[in-house]
């Protein structure tokens, strides 16, 4: 499960958990997902997607692009941390949850070989 904070500037707006297989529709248009009201923002500005163990970012060949940590990108697989800015006052932080650890465990085939 990946979590988005949308921003304007410094406040957080919104809050969004995506898990496998979610797509968000960024822009203008009262349709997407998330709705920007910036006149640097395309109807159609970008989406993000989660396939399989990926966050992923494109842009829907927007005007102004998308920035993610400060360079400009027509698509990009999202980590943790990462900062996506879309137009010019709205940005989007990215947290992904720590990788599971696996614990070991002990079955029957392994106890044979270890006897």
């Amino acid at each position: 499960m990946y979590k988005l904070e949308l921003k304007l500037e410094t406040l957080t707006l919104k809050e969004y958990a995506l898990a496998n297989g979610a797509k968000l529709a960024i822009g203008r248009h009262p349709a997407s997902e998330i709705v920007l009201d910036d006149m640097a923002v395309s109807r159609h500005h970008a989406t993000i997607e989660v396939q399989g163990q990926k966050l992923l970012v494109f842009d829907q060949r927007s005007k102004n692009g998308i920035i993610v940590n400060g360079k400009k990108v027509q698509s990009a697989q999202l980590k943790h941390g990462d900062i996506v800015r879309i137009g010019k006052k709205f940005t989007i932080e990215v947290f992904v949850p720590p990788a599971k650890k696996r614990e070991a465990t002990l079955t029957g085939e392994h106890v044979k070989k270890a006897q």
